[in-house]
């Protein structure tokens, strides 16, 4: 996988994960760049799969309970959710980060179609060691803790993204609602 693949991928998952915590909070803090130990002491995980005729692959979040508990929207947050709760705004949260990176890379020439998340949660919850081409972490310090995002696709062989975005190509704004 070309070394540029992979930074676009960089680029388009943090802005997607700083978007997606800017609006739900807490905002996210410095993005950790070192491949070391996954973090200990995260309890719960949401992933979700995508597919298209040039990549498949899914996203994983983990994070501690309480930092998912405190991005809840502020119409929920009267009192303490019960683990239902929890876990359904775990995927809803890794259904809408995986909505912003669908919707940036479809100028890009990729579309994906997203599948339906999992959540899971117990003692210290990550990813198994990687076994796609592209296989990229992101650890964010968050308000007291950190959350892990971790990408991981196939790409088929010979597929690049578009050099500059074809809007053509563009999908809904976010928000936008379209009938068809």
């Amino acid at each position: 996988m070309s070394p540029q693949f992979v930074e676009r991928i960089d680029a388009l998952v943090e802005s997607a994960a700083r978007g997606l915590f800017a609006t739900h909070g807490p905002p996210l803090g410095e993005l950790r760049r070192d491949s070391g130990a996954v973090p200990a002491d995260h309890d719960i995980a949401c992933s979700i799969g995508f597919t298209s005729p040039h990549a498949h692959g899914a996203l994983l979040m983990t994070a501690r309970r309480q930092l998912m508990t405190r991005s809840r929207p502020a119409e929920l947050r009267h009192d303490a959710p019960s683990e239902h709760q929890l876990c359904d705004w775990a995927g809803e949260l890794v259904n809408q980060l995986l909505g912003r990176v669908k919707n940036a890379l479809a100028p890009l020439g990729l579309a994906l179609e997203q599948s339906t998340p999992t959540v899971v949660v117990g003692w210290q919850v990550h990813r198994a060691p990687a076994s796609t081409a592209v296989a990229r972490r992101y650890v964010f310090d968050q308000d007291g803790g950190t959350v892990a995002i971790y990408f991981d696709a196939v790409v088929a062989e010979g597929f690049a993204l578009l050099e500059s975005p074809n809007e053509g190509l563009a999908s809904a704004a976010e928000g936008d609602v379209q009938l068809f």
